[in-house]
């Protein structure tokens, strides 16, 4: 009897952690593969990184228009169903982007001086950060600023370590000090313009 409620368990579980992320599919869309401008892909993202990044928009630590007011509602085990389901789903793009030929090339120089070295794989590997590859351009230029800005704040990222999180914010200040505004626009083109 103690097998068949054991093995009972796993379905039950896939199917509530399936229940929990059909709410993320108006935003992030189905499987969180992202149709929208605004909402990232969240397929395929690795499951320590989206529930620290769900802990710090309930926590406040993270800005954003209304994932703060969502992540509320969830307790830390939902939020872990949740990532562990995205995490097992495929990257996808459904939408391909108009991007400028000579900013992405600028853009592929730019990530392989600051980028390569977090963001494998031309920004497309999900194994310890966020795939950036094939993200919606108006969400990256909007994550890039906030950033830069100072109003998103690695420092309360618990899911990088104190020397990813300083290395991240170097290179970004590299970014605009050597760059400007042209590279940052180049890097989000060169990342906008992968499938």
């Amino acid at each position: 009897m103690a097998l068949v409620s054991v093995a009972g368990k796993a379905p039950a579980a896939e199917l509530e952690a399936s229940m929990l992320a059909n709410t993320c599919n108006g935003c992030h869309g189905p499987n969180g593969t992202s149709y929208g401008p605004a909402a990232p892909t969240i397929g395929g993202t690795n499951a320590a990184y989206m529930f620290e990044t769900m802990i710090a928009f309930r926590e406040g630590e993270r800005p954003s228009t209304i994932m703060q007011r969502i992540a509320k509602g969830y307790s830390d085990e939902e939020l872990k169903l949740i990532a562990d389901y995205f995490a097992k789903q495929p990257f996808g793009r459904v939408v391909d982007q108009d991007t400028d030929p000579d900013l992405v090339a600028r853009g592929k120089q730019i990530y392989d001086n600051l980028c390569e070295d977090c963001h494998e794989d031309e920004g497309m590997s999900a194994i310890d950060y966020p795939a950036l590859a094939g993200q919606m351009m108006p969400y990256l230029d909007h994550q890039l600023h906030d950033l830069i800005s100072g109003r998103r704040d690695l420092e309360k990222n618990e899911a990088l370590s104190s020397k990813e999180r300083r290395k991240k914010m170097r290179n970004l200040k590299e970014l605009v000090e050597t760059e400007g505004g042209d590279g940052v626009a180049a890097v989000i083109h060169f990342f906008g313009s992968k499938n």
